[in-house]
């Protein structure tokens, strides 16, 4: 859970209608942004991670969190929800009509993807999405993400992942080392190879990244790439590294890492994982790291109505009224506590407020009220001093 913080300033909390349209969505958003920020980007510049914490994380605006146009380095441990918030991402996309034109690409170098993509997002997401590019080494991802650009339209390409892609010249090594090991007569070329220093792959990302940069610029495109995070054997200051060279970091706009909190359970049966996500790189708003929590469910995905409630309370914008318990022997637990939840007049345990606000769909005056609180923190945090480069009469 997101620590709680004392904001130094308060501002007027978003007046909840009973139901806010999107003409109100882009002007209340529109409103969050800064002055000097208005001039780079601004919710219709903006994908939606499907994530409100995330997306906020990202770019200060809680309906849209990855710049079109834009390199995104998706970084996690295993089983820390890396596809299933890239794939949330393209099912947020199809809900919008300003995205209707967009190809979305999934190349599941790794073959490993067992969602049910129907079940978690509807046949009409899932036949969107292109499962039939699969690149089988990085020369073949280059070829793929060309032909995608030469074709004039735009797209999101998601990658996973970075670390499952070979080369042809890992290939040819693999080979090699095949036929040696077997004791098969090898040609005059092979004998006289020597191997190489194997970076290849990270030379190849490199040239990837700075030719196609400018293009996906252009068309307004996306590309996400997901990548294993590694343990660091060398010298630094982290743990965690990943592969793929300095490049993928140069390029990014976005660079994010995922690790599991813990694990949730019902019926001693793992059914989700708790989620937190730190952006270490950020080229939008300039600001990071930047933190947020989310959980994910095997059968739902990013579960951000919980987050969002978690991350109100946390930030004393909601409240935590006493436990009921209609037995005194029953032990106090989170769920029994009611919530008070002001802006929707609303009290009882959390799960009495999820119904109700997917009830009354309230999910979007949701996602305001925490992006203003998000900002009203942002602000709490400034120097507001006075410019350093102020334009003076010399």
């Amino acid at each position: 859970m997101v620590d709680a913080l004392i904001l130094k300033k308060k501002k007027p909390i978003l007046k909840i209608k009973k139901k806010t349209t999107t003409s109100q969505i882009k002007r209340l958003t529109k409103s969050i942004i800064k002055p000097r920020e208005k001039e780079n980007f601004g919710p219709d510049s903006l994908v939606p991670t499907s994530s409100t914490l995330l997306n906020c994380a990202c770019s200060d605006i809680p309906t849209g969190g990855y710049g079109l146009g834009k390199l995104v380095n998706i970084i996690g441990d295993s089983s820390s929800g890396k596809t299933f918030l890239a794939l949330s991402c393209l099912a947020e996309m199809a809900m919008y009509k300003r995205f209707d034109d967009y190809d979305f690409i999934y190349d599941d170098v790794e073959a490993a993807l067992e969602f049910n993509l129907d079940y978690l997002f509807g046949t009409e997401i899932s036949d969107r999405i292109d499962m039939l590019t699969v690149s089988d080494t990085i020369q073949s991802f280059y070829g793929n993400i060309v032909n995608k650009i030469e074709e004039g339209r735009p797209f999101i390409y998601i990658l996973d992942s970075l670390d499952a892609i070979t080369s042809i010249e890992e290939m040819e090594r693999a080979k090699l080392m095949g036929k040696k090991s077997s004791g098969a007569k090898l040609t005059q070329k092979e004998k006289n190879s020597k191997g190489g220093w194997k970076t290849e792959k990270a030379r190849m990302v490199s040239e990837i990244l700075r030719v196609i940069t400018r293009d996906i610029k252009a068309l307004e495109a996306v590309v996400i790439v997901i990548s294993q995070t590694r343990d660091n054997l060398g010298w630094g200051f982290t743990d965690k590294t990943r592969s793929g060279g300095k490049a993928l970091k140069f390029y990014s706009t976005h660079e994010m890492w995922l690790s599991i909190m813990e694990t949730i359970t019902a019926k001693q049966r793992a059914i989700g994982v708790s989620t937190k996500a730190k952006v270490s790189k950020n080229k939008i708003t300039g600001k990071w790291p930047r933190f947020c929590e989310f959980p994910i469910f095997y059968d739902y995905g990013v579960d951000d109505l919980t987050a969002n409630i978690d991350f109100l309370i946390a930030n004393k914008v909601w409240e935590k009224g006493k436990a009921k318990r209609t037995n005194p022997k029953t032990e106090k637990t989170p769920e029994s506590r009611t919530i008070i939840a002001p802006h929707f007049k609303l009290e009882g345990t959390k799960q009495k407020i999820i119904t109700e606000i997917e009830l009354r769909s309230l999910e979007k005056d949701l996602q305001l009220l925490v992006g203003e609180t998000w900002n009203n923190i942002e602000e709490s945090i400034r120097l507001n001093r006075k410019p350093k480069y102020a334009q003076n009469n010399l």
